[in-house]
């Protein structure tokens, strides 16, 4: 166990898997905090939701640092929960964010149904993780797994339905006259379609350093693109304006 148990391999696999990680939560965490200037709500949940969209490589993470720092290596029922266990999490705070940014007056509406159809997919997901763990996922070595059937079904269809409703965002902020609340809704948009390009090549293509490499940096460009849209710095929002 430790440091002397990993390939140099998963030693890159997992140093590098946390930067985009780090990233994540550090701007996520700044996009929250933002509602103690602005009062408004949905930077709370939009911070929230940049924290959690990462969750399905925090068992990879957590995993890594486990084994490197406490000699531990976590059970695989401990990684599946850690790592899609906590899906939902993300897509509930992005929908509250949307309804309450697009359609506020359908708010609760929108939000409980899609509230009972996350509690569905957790209730499948911890019947099977006692039950059946390989309709979940499949761990195939001490940082990687396989999303199933039952996990991979949810995963695209909540991609879908972020598309959709980042595309509605994105609609209605290009009826704005001010061209920065326009360029924003792009940049939003833009973001969403980086990091599932990022998400689907880490999920298809075979590992290698390159590909690890790549994938991680396409997750952080996502990252960075959804905070400069959110959040627009005003040393950035001079070449949008």
């Amino acid at each position: 166990m430790g440091i002397e148990s990993f390939t140099s391999f998963e030693l890159f696999y997992g140093f590098i898997g946390l930067i985009p990680l780090t990233i994540n939560f550090i701007l996520g965490i700044r996009i929250s905090l933002k509602y103690l200037t602005y009062r408004k709500e949905e930077l709370i949940t939009v911070g929230l939701m940049l924290v959690f969209i990462t969750s399905p490589w925090w068992g990879s993470a957590f995993s890594f640092l486990a084994i490197l720092l406490f000699n531990i290596n976590l059970s695989d029922t401990s990684y599946i929960i850690i790592s899609y266990g906590l899906i939902p999490i993300a897509s509930l705070f992005w929908i509250y964010s949307f309804v309450l940014l697009v359609c506020p007056h359908l708010k609760w509406k929108i939000f409980l149904v899609y509230a009972l159809f996350t509690a569905c997919y957790e209730i499948l997901f911890f019947y099977y993780l006692f039950t059946n763990p390989s309709l979940l996922a499949i761990r195939v070595s001490k940082l990687e797994s396989e999303t199933q059937l039952v996990v991979t079904s949810f995963a695209l269809i909540t991609m879908a339905i972020s598309v959709i409703t980042n595309f509605l965002f994105m609609k209605k902020s290009l009826q704005s006259q001010e061209r920065i609340i326009r360029w924003k809704g792009k940049l939003i948009f833009i973001s969403l379609l980086v990091f599932i390009l990022g998400a689907l090549l880490d999920s298809i293509v075979s590992l290698t350093p390159l590909t690890v490499l790549i994938t991680r940096i396409i997750l952080m460009v996502a990252s960075i693109l959804s905070y400069i849209g959110w959040i627009m710095p005003e040393r950035i929002a001079k070449y949008f304006s």
